[in-house]
């Protein structure tokens, strides 16, 4: 059975443009994977902690030396990874903010990095653990920043993205992006018209494929 991890992290609840397309890739990857797992994850309401010492230190005690406090500092970590390892596909809805991430997929993706459950460091150097997943980051910008756009060397969203899930083995990272929602209502309707036709045929081209 294929699991779907959902990932929200527009605080906004009613207008975010990244929760209709992630509302949409759902109800797709329903129709495509009946019977599937869909794990839902709100950044945006229920943002994660930010690293604090005290995890720092937990993350790096090896599991027979966690006294209970060590335990209770890496609760919040442990779920993420939990759901994270257990997902065929991640979905991410994720807004530009200040041309990179929210702080809540930033704290979500610092949580995750733990080397010996997410990635590895070996003599030849860092070698990611999760290998053969397929991640969807689903995009709203104000500007426009894809492609050959003359404000690309802005876009530290993406490049940093798709290096972070290269770091922990996932070389196959696909962007579908609202952009010019900040430009008028017109340019808006029309960048998110143009994400759900994208974000289509990703389905219909069979790019969400099966993992084994």
């Amino acid at each position: 059975m294929s699991t779907l991890l959902a990932i929200n992290t527009s605080p906004m609840t009613r207008t975010a443009v990244t929760r209709r397309l992630v509302q949409a890739f759902v109800c797709r990857w329903q129709e495509r994977f009946p019977g599937g797992q869909v794990i839902l994850r709100d950044l945006g309401v229920s943002p994660p902690p930010h690293l604090d010492e005290r995890t720092l230190l937990a993350f790096s005690k090896p599991p027979a030396e966690l006294a209970d406090s060590d335990r209770n500092a890496l609760r919040h970590s442990d779920e993420l990874v939990s759901e994270l390892l257990s997902a065929d596909h991640v979905v991410i809805g994720s807004p530009m903010y200040n041309f990179t991430v929210t702080s809540g997929l930033k704290a979500w993706i610092d949580l995750v990095g733990r080397a010996g459950k997410t990635f590895d460091y070996t003599p030849e150097g860092p070698r990611g653990l999760l290998a053969g997943r397929q991640v969807f980051i689903l995009t709203a910008r104000g500007g426009f920043y894809a492609g050959d756009s003359a404000d690309s060397g802005m876009d530290y969203q993406a490049t940093f993205l798709r290096s972070y899930f290269a770091f922990l083995g996932i070389d196959d990272v696909r962007f579908v992006h609202a952009e010019g929602q900040g430009i008028d209502a017109d340019t808006a309707r029309q960048g998110e018209a143009r994400a759900i036709g994208r974000l289509e045929a990703l389905f219909a081209e069979g790019q969400v494929r099966r993992v084994a």
